[in-house]
Parts: C-alpha cells; structure tokens; sequence
C-alpha cells in the first residue's frame, strides 16, 4: 500500500513538473506589453548641440531606476547610462557619435530610456526618440579668440514617445513634437491634450 502511494506522488510529480514546463515555454508577448507610458515624469527636454544631445529630465516623484540610451544597458557606462541614487531633475550629454545614435546624412537619433528598476523594463517605464537635424541652412559662428570654433545649429529637434521594450519598432510614435530650432520639450500634458482632441 505504501508503494502504491509513493508511485501515485511521484506520477502526480511528474504532471506538475511537466505542466509547469509548458507553461514557461508559452509565448506571453501578446499577454505582456510595456507600451509608451507617459507616467513617472513631468519634463524630458532636449537642446541639440554640435557634438551632443543635451538631455533634461523632471520625473514626477524622486527616481531611484535608471536613465540610459537604447543599447547602453548592459555596459552601463557614462554618458550614455545615468542610475542615480534619487531625486527628481536630471540631465545627460549624448555624444553624437557615441551612445549608440544613429546617424542618417546630418540626422542624428537616438533611444532614452526611463525605467524604474534597475534591471528589467516594465510597463510603465518611458522611452523617447530623439533627434536633432543639422541639415541645412547651416549657421557658422567664427570666435575671435585663438582657437577658432565652428558651431552649427540644428535646423529642427524633435522627441518622440515610444514603447520602451527594446523589441518594438522604435519608429512607431505614440505621440510626437517638433521644433524647428535646436531645442524642443515633451511633457506628458502636451501628449494627454493631444489625445484628448482626436
């Protein structure tokens, strides 16, 4: 009798493990979307300048996650990821040609990410795409002083919400706004309005 019970525990054992298995096995990414989140934060800026992205971030409580570029994860090396202990104002400088930005003729892109904790991405985390267009006109300013410096000033600047899981299509906009100068700011106000009016 005692045989026929452990028998019976290790069959009913041996279903669990089994079920449990096909379980993790499933494909949940229809079951579990990150989206663009517009909570958390109550400012992301941008200004373009002629070597970097100048990043101003405002999130709504004190922040303890992380603050990186789309593909600076795992390296977690400064410029291009930020994991302050708190607080609530941040800011970064994205090289152009670091960081992974991409570049496109005189368009320069990138990917920030907002995310909450320190290792995973979960909805309600933020993404940004941001871009800075150099193409023309093009403003030179010559200085007086020894060292001559050529700046240029981007013709528009633009930030777009997108979703933060690393893969979706980060051309795919939740909201979006443009300026047509180096500078340009995103709130969440702006993107509830404007989808408010549709």
């Amino acid at each position: 009798m005692n045989n026929i019970f452990i028998y019976l525990h290790i069959i009913v054992l041996i279903i669990c493990l089994s079920k449990s298995e096909e379980i993790w096995e499933q494909d949940l990414s229809n079951e579990f979307n990150i989206g663009a989140s517009t909570d958390g934060y109550d400012k992301v800026g941008l200004k373009c300048g002629a070597e970097s992205m100048k990043i101003e971030l405002k999130t709504t409580d004190d922040f303890t996650g992380v603050i990186y570029t789309q593909g600076s994860f795992h390296s977690k090396k400064s410029p291009c990821f930020l994991d302050p202990k708190t607080g609530r104002s941040f800011t970064m400088d994205i090289p152009l040609h670091n960081c992974e930005t991409e570049k496109d003729g005189d368009k320069y892109s990138n990917v920030l990410v907002i995310q909450h904790d320190d290792e995973l991405v979960t909805p309600g985390d933020a993404a940004f795409n941001l871009e800075c267009d150099f193409s023309q006109p093009r403003e030179h300013t010559v200085s007086a002083e020894v060292n001559t410096t050529k700046k240029r000033r981007a013709r528009s600047s633009s930030i777009a919400l997108v979703d933060a899981d690393p893969g979706r299509d980060r051309k795919k906009r939740a909201a979006f706004i443009q300026s047509y100068s180096d500078e340009v700011i995103f709130t969440p106000n702006f993107h509830r309005k404007e989808k408010d009016e549709l």
